[in-house]
């Protein structure tokens, strides 16, 4: 068993790297009927990505498996409920993530566990390393010693605060095997690859020619910007608006887009926004205040006129309640558990990115690329220098062509990420 890992900055090809290295590998030592290659990343967005470049990959012929590290820890959660019981480990609740993953790994412990696994995927890949919280990268290392494991990781593109210093990439250092790229692939744009190599490197970006930034202090100026720019976007049709927080002046620009028309004649457009799963489920749930507990007619009553895919999947579980275990009622927290799961599920099952505007935070724009990327950048944005570093270079290496970034405060023009804090200067001279 095998580890190879690939690291760089973001748009050197790292997922290039790790389809070339699967496809040597297949060709080496084809798949029997029954094996698969697992495929593992952290979010939905970079999980849709790196599914499309697995169907590229000829020698696989679709026998390959791509989810979530989440979505992976709940199914053998599931699948080992018994041993869970004889082992005393407890029964984690579906949407407790960290908890799940918890479990999942100490299952994986056990050799029948892990040699189940690796009896039918004898290749692991897995994508955006650096995400992985302890608990979900002790699951990838549990594997390691049983599979030919492919992985990329970035520490600099990871935004958890509290994974600093890195375990995913200080194991990866330790383990070897580490190929460095540095050729970008994502984009030739000589201006963007310096602003995004200077936002890296604690330094100040330059506005000059597809990479610009503009202080723009109302979501009315903001907006201008935004549909100008997509009006006389000539880079491709696949747009982006990435924002640190999807908050008052993020949604202020998105409506003024979606409704008006600038001076120059563009605009409306239509804009996809790309909320978390997360987000949505404590809506819907709020909405629907919820009983501590329900009849099975009471809790199907709740669904009326409430979206059908969501329904769909509350009206199943009620009818599974009723079928095998006799049940005449549930409660509050399964109620709540079964919703979130469905909504993850269909965050899993969306469509594709494709050709349209959409609206996103950075996280959700991990791993992933468009022609045009605007980024908004609003007053109320957490963390220090380093981590407004990250955010801004995670949201600007998203673009293949042009970015504009638009700035609200003026005094966050001379400030990091877009400037060089004056002490600093001074240290270094």
């Amino acid at each position: 068993m095998t580890i190879q890992s690939f690291s760089g900055a973001a748009g050197c090809g790292k997922t290039h790297q790790l389809m070339a290295n699967l496809a040597a590998r297949l060709e080496r030592q084809p798949l029997q009927a029954f094996q698969k290659v697992l495929a593992l990343t952290f979010m939905h967005g970079s999980r849709r990505r790196l599914d499309d470049r697995l169907g590229d990959v000829d020698l696989l012929r679709r026998q390959y498996e791509c989810t979530t590290i989440d979505g992976f820890a709940w199914r053998i959660v599931s699948r080992w409920q018994a041993l869970i019981t004889q082992l005393e480990m407890g029964h984690p609740r579906v949407n407790d993530y960290e908890a799940v993953c918890q479990i999942a790994a100490d299952l994986l412990s056990h050799d029948i566990v892990v040699r189940w696994i690796a009896a039918t995927y004898p290749i692991v890949v897995v994508d955006e390393a650096q995400d992985l919280t302890p608990n979900r990268l002790r699951i990838v290392q549990a594997m390691a010693p049983h599979v030919d494991l492919l992985i990329a990781a970035d520490e600099f593109q990871c935004l958890i605060e509290e994974l600093r210093p890195n375990p995913a990439c200080d194991w990866l250092t330790a383990v070897g095997h580490d190929a460095l790229l540095q050729q970008p692939r994502r984009t030739s744009d000589r201006n963007l690859l310096a602003a995004a190599g200077a936002i890296r490197s604690a330094q100040a970006p330059a506005s000059n020619g597809l990479f610009k930034i503009f202080h723009t202090p109302t979501p009315a100026l903001a907006a201008s910007y935004v549909s100008n720019g997509i009006g006389w976007n000539r880079g491709g049709n696949r747009v982006a608006i990435i924002t640190p927080t999807m908050g008052q002046f993020a949604h202020g620009i998105l409506t003024w887009v979606a409704t008006r028309t600038t001076g120059r004649g563009n605009g409306p457009y239509n804009i996809i926004l790309e909320e978390s799963e997360t987000k949505l489920a404590d809506t819907f749930v709020d909405d629907l205040a919820l009983p501590d507990q329900a009849t099975l007619a009471e809790a199907f009553a709740l669904m009326a006129e409430k979206p059908a895919p969501i329904a769909q999947d509350f009206v199943r579980w009620l009818e599974k309640q009723r079928r095998t275990k006799g049940r005449t009622h549930v409660l509050r927290e399964e109620m709540e558990d079964t919703i979130r799961h469905s909504f993850s599920n269909q965050r899993r099952l969306s469509s594709r990115d494709g050709p349209g505007i959409r609206a996103l935070t950075v996280h959700g724009a991990k791993n992933r690329e468009f022609d045009l990327v605007i980024v908004l950048w609003p007053a109320a944005i957490r963390g220090n220098d380093e981590q407004q570093r990250r955010l801004l270079y995670n949201a600007v290496t998203r673009a293949k062509h042009q970015c504009l970034v638009l700035v609200q405060l003026p005094r966050a023009m001379i400030l990091p990420p877009f400037s060089v804090r004056e002490e600093l200067a001074l240290n270094e001279n």
